[in-house]
């Protein structure tokens, strides 16, 4: 638990005490999940919050016939359907697991008891959701800007662990190329060292 909480503190500006994550940590179950698992589907109400402690979780919508990618979560990252757990809505997206997964799943319940009793816990989350805004907008700007060899490389440098784990095809769907040509940029970088 103390990697976790290690990563936990590293995910925004405020940082969460020793106290205030192990009763955070000591709220939830962990459970573990195959690659591959559909942690929630579209259409499906999801009010739980999780903590990944290992493995990838991919979030995709679809635009008619097409599945994009749009966003990973990876170990230290707290997550929850924003749609279900704040409004009691049915999911817009789908999450499934990329390769052994364990999550630590909090009911929401449990989670608003511990925010309305320690103002700490929500400084956390409100730090917690402006890192989130923030990350969108920088993954707008580095991710989703430029071609789409710029964009790959952004991937490679800011997120180079997804090149190992998750499948190419996912890649593609993330920086919108085709699976085609994110391989040929694969090559490139590979036969000039940079990957």
């Amino acid at each position: 638990m103390d990697k976790l909480k290690a990563l936990l503190r590293k995910e925004c500006a405020y940082i969460p005490s020793d106290g205030l994550l192990d009763r955070f940590l000591s709220l939830g179950e962990s459970r573990c999940y195959e690659s591959g698992t559909i942690l929630t589907e579209t259409g499906v109400t999801d009010t739980k919050m999780y903590v990944v402690k290992k493995g990838i979780v991919r979030f995709s919508d679809f635009d008619g016939d097409r599945e994009r990618t749009f966003a990973f979560a990876l170990p230290g990252t707290v997550f929850y359907n924003k749609y279900s757990f704040v409004k009691d809505l049915e999911s817009y997206y789908q999450v499934d697991l990329w390769g052994d997964c364990e999550l630590i799943v909090i009911s929401r319940s449990d989670w608003r008891r511990l925010v309305s009793e320690c103002h700490d816990a929500a400084l956390w989350m409100l730090s917690y959701a402006q890192e989130e805004l923030f990350f969108q907008e920088y993954k707008n700007a580095r991710i989703y800007n430029g071609s789409a060899a710029e964009r790959f490389k952004s991937l490679l440098c800011l997120r180079p662990e997804l090149l190992r784990c998750v499948p190419q095809k996912i890649l593609a769907s993330y920086l919108g190329i085709t699976p085609e040509y994110f391989s040929r940029l694969k090559r490139r970088f590979r036969s000039s060292q940079e990957l």
